[in-house]
């Protein structure tokens, strides 16, 4: 790789993953963006990263497709007992009262939130912060052991809007199974059911409301 080209990827890379959600947080801090428009401006994003998935040499749109759902069972299962063990020691430190309030106070709602969740907010996500981060800008990492972090703190930056520690950590440590199960074990799709996984969890055991500002 030449070293303009190098420049160019990170340039690419530092705007698409830092500076974005920084601007996002400034816009929004100054009410010059309003969370009613967040959807739109991550919509952007997702389409933005179409595009460049679309340039990137040697990147199949197909590759994508769930030819076969050999998903990572044991990993899945684990991340399962580790994510509802970790949600409700959280609720129970945080607001013990919470627990549970979204499906208890909200049934229908909750149930249309899980199901449109994969489709509107873990998809997008999953080709934004793990397929285009790994086909496009893998060789600026070429090691495991900065690849992962780094796109696990491209994942948690996308929730810096939320303005709180809580969001930012979990969506970190999460960043990294995530990214473990794209990059390691090479499954698209088990990253997403890791996320979905993940993200019930938060909605489930009363902390959604740190997630929530009507958008991703």
């Amino acid at each position: 790789m030449t070293n303009a080209k190098r420049i160019q990827l990170w340039a690419e890379m530092l705007s698409f993953y830092v500076f974005a959600p920084l601007i996002f947080t400034w816009l929004l801090n100054t009410n010059k963006l309003s969370r009613s428009e967040m959807p739109i401006a991550f919509f952007a994003l997702f389409i933005f990263a179409i595009v460049l998935l679309t340039i990137t040499p040697d990147f199949k749109w197909r590759s994508l497709l769930p030819t076969s759902f050999q998903l990572e069972w044991r990993a899945l299962s684990i991340f399962l007992l580790i994510s509802s063990g970790t949600m409700y020691l959280l609720i129970q430190v945080i607001n013990p009262e919470q627990l549970f309030s979204f499906p208890r106070r909200a049934p229908e709602i909750y149930l249309v939130v899980m199901a449109l969740y994969p489709l509107l907010s873990v998809i997008p996500q999953g080709i934004i912060y793990r397929v285009l981060f790994f086909k496009r800008y893998a060789a600026l990492f070429p090691e495991i052991r900065y690849s992962l972090p780094a796109a696990a703190i491209a994942f948690a930056l996308a929730h810096l809007f939320f303005q709180n520690v809580i969001a930012l950590l979990l969506t970190f440590f999460g960043g990294l199974a995530f990214a473990w199960a794209h990059r390691i074990r090479g499954s698209f799709w088990t990253g997403n059911f890791l996320h979905i996984i993940g993200g019930w969890c938060i909605w489930t055991f009363g902390l959604g409301r740190y997630f929530y500002h009507g958008a991703i």
